[in-house]
């Protein structure tokens, strides 16, 4: 059998095998008990018994939730992996870098351009390996920015909030506020999973705790139990929430100027290459004319 024959029964065992993987690591859908499981107060995320390992070291890989992270209204976020479909494409990205420095090497091969070798498997299985990290680096880059801005968000609506008690609002007139004023794809997420709160059965204040407990949103949390001390015991939550968003402001602040610091810094080295580049560029003339003067 000719390589380029050979090749073409080694990418259709391959494709074979990336098909199995693809269709094993694929989540099954979810049954009823996990749907009540997610509706019932006190669950955020689904159940992830009926995860796959593979996806649940993915989504620890990513920092984020396991399995897709399903909400409480359902279905993924914006804030987390999902696995299944990552997955998926890292799987096809890896087969796509592979397959094509295959086919590369096998018509060069045919043509006598390059000499039969192992190096030229390991050079393809190196080459889908180095797609599929470049397509979960790029996946671990957006996650990480959308939680930047999940956490200017909540930034904005704790603000907001105290804008609201400010005006002698009540606590839910304050957060409807705060809620109608942000118009961002992570104030849809809030006000998806606090308006639909009283519809679960869930108080707002344990699905504000619930949301920073979920996200990592350790304010969220603080306000869900200011308003809870509210009901419970009757005391003005004005003040504390006047001081958890001038907290938030200066922290906000100081992420701001570090980040500002880190681009000054990933700017230094490319100003100086460019200095240096410009000085020699108009230099060298003069110096080379300075040499033929001396040298004459």
């Amino acid at each position: 059998m000719s390589p380029l024959g050979i090749a073409a029964v080694a990418a259709a065992l391959v494709a074979s095998a990336i098909g199995c993987v693809v269709h094993g690591i694929r989540v099954q859908r979810p049954s009823i008990a996990q749907v009540r499981a997610i509706l019932l107060p006190g669950n955020m995320t689904a159940s992830g018994s009926s995860t796959s390992p593979v996806l649940r070291w993915i989504g620890r890989h990513l920092d984020g939730n396991e399995a897709g992270g399903a909400t409480a209204t359902g279905g993924s976020t914006p804030l987390a992996a999902d696995s299944a479909t990552l997955a998926s494409r890292c799987v096809a990205a890896f087969a796509i870098g592979t397959f094509t420095v295959v086919l590369s090497v096998s018509a060069m091969i045919a043509i006598g351009a390059l000499p039969l070798s192992p190096a030229w498997l390991v050079l393809a299985v190196g080459t889908g390996g180095a797609a599929a990290w470049v397509m979960m680096s790029d996946a671990r880059t957006k996650l990480a920015r959308r939680r930047r801005e999940f956490r200017r968000a909540t930034n904005d609506f704790i603000q907001l909030v105290a804008v609201g008690l400010t005006t002698d609002q009540s606590v839910e007139q304050a957060i409807e506020f705060a809620l109608g004023v942000g118009d961002s794809e992570m104030f849809s997420l809030l006000r998806a999973e606090l308006a639909t709160a009283p519809l679960r059965g869930v108080p707002l204040w344990e699905a504000l705790e619930q949301l920073g407990a979920t996200y990592d949103q350790r304010e969220l949390s603080e306000l869900g139990a200011s308003i809870e001390r509210q009901g419970m015991q009757g005391v003005s939550i004005t003040d504390t929430v006047n001081a958890l968003a001038e907290s938030m402001r200066a922290k906000a602040l100081d992420d701001l100027e570090r980040e500002a610091d880190k681009a000054n810094a990933n700017l230094a080295g490319p100003t100086v290459a460019f200095v240096v580049t410009t000085v020699v560029f108009l230099a060298y003339p003069l110096a080379i004319r300075i040499g033929e003067a001396f040298g004459g």
